[in-house]
């Protein structure tokens, strides 16, 4: 018999692994532009970029774990599933970013009204990488799992 279980199997395994390719890539990437907005953000804030390796590769694998669980639902094929999971991956990650944005950034008192604007920009722009985070992961998934998710990450038209 041609054809048996491991031909079924195989294409469920390959979109898996192209879910947790995309959730690597995109945390790569994202967290790669988050870390240099951080760092961005130091500098504008009188502080010295201080940034060490160890740390922007715990970012970057944080980044990545984060959208895992969402990509391996979204690889599947369940929308709503991996919609709520890479949500809550993103809203996870806001919690180690208050803490390093507080580290990084420090007491601003005595600041000029330009330096406090630019340290605002910068981190709100930190905080948008996570919004794109999950919309990139999902993009990923759609392009090399061959499933349609991404479709549920776009805002409605209006």
């Amino acid at each position: 018999m041609t054809g048996g279980p491991d031909r079924v199997r195989h294409p469920t395994l390959r979109r898996l692994a192209a879910g947790v390719a995309a959730a690597v890539v995109a945390g790569a990437v994202v967290g790669v532009l988050a870390r240099t907005l951080m760092s961005l953000t130091t500098v504008v804030g009188g502080g010295t970029q201080g940034f060490s390796s160890g740390g922007t590769a715990g970012i970057l694998a944080l980044y990545a774990a984060a959208m895992v669980p969402g990509a391996l639902a979204a690889a599947a094929g369940s929308r709503l599933v991996s919609r709520v999971l890479l949500t809550a991956g993103a809203l996870f990650l806001c919690v180690p970013a208050v803490g390093v944005a507080g580290e990084e950034v420090g007491d601003l008192g005595g600041t000029g009204t330009v330096r406090l604007l630019g340290v605002a920009v910068c981190g709100v722009a930190v905080f948008a990488t996570l919004a794109v985070l999950p919309v990139v992961t999902a993009r990923l998934v759609t392009r090399w799992a061959g499933t349609p998710v991404a479709a549920a990450t776009r805002a409605p038209v209006s």
